[in-house]
């Protein structure tokens, strides 16, 4: 299959589940994140501000600040980059073009991600090599090219696949965490 063909399959999937089903999968994934050593020790942490279809980060990002980590999560520039900004959860959220949400606030740079403990990205699926799917824009494997921290996607248990489709310039990660547990690539 094409990555094309997989991501519409997934993104199909994704719209067939109910609220209820991505709320319980948000907690799930919120109790897993937390429990990661790695996480438990972190200081800063990169995360995504979900959209509604994609697991939830709500809880997980309730939770780090709970334990005083503070979160980062990326705004998106023109020519497919990101740059990043505090997440303050009492901040009022705008939705940009792309359809994310994104908050205002002082941008911290491109190169935030490098000086995280943890980046939590989006992800249609992953594989069991590290592989992963995303949209198809790019805007995570130029911003994680070089980072060395450990990245871990989130997606939902039937999104990771023993294979998807990947080029050479697809950043892989080191985790994936779905409702079902954490998965370390070997």
């Amino acid at each position: 299959m094409t990555k094309a063909q997989v991501r519409s399959e997934l993104l199909a999937r994704r719209r067939a589940m109910t609220p209820a089903e991505r709320a319980g999968a948000a907690e799930a994934i919120a109790l897993h994140v937390l429990a990661v050593p790695v996480v438990a020790r972190a200081r800063r942490i990169a995360c995504y501000l979900s959209m509604s279809t994609e697991p939830g980060t709500g809880a997980t990002i309730a939770g780090l600040h709970e334990r005083g980590i503070e979160v980062v999560v990326p705004v998106s520039l023109p020519g497919g980059v990101l740059d990043w900004v505090v997440h303050d959860p009492a901040a009022a959220l705008s939705v940009s073009a792309l359809g994310i949400p994104e908050p205002d606030g002082p941008r911290l740079g491109q190169d935030t991600p490098h000086g995280c403990d943890v980046v939590l990205l989006p992800a249609l699926a992953v594989d069991h090599s590290g592989h992963r799917l995303g949209r198809g824009a790019g805007y995570y494997d130029r911003a994680l090219e070089a980072v060395t921290t450990p990245l871990c996607a989130v997606v939902f248990t039937h999104e990771l696949l023993p294979e998807v489709p990947h080029e050479p310039h697809d950043v892989p990660v080191q985790m994936a965490v779905t409702p079902a547990g954490l998965f370390r690539v070997p």
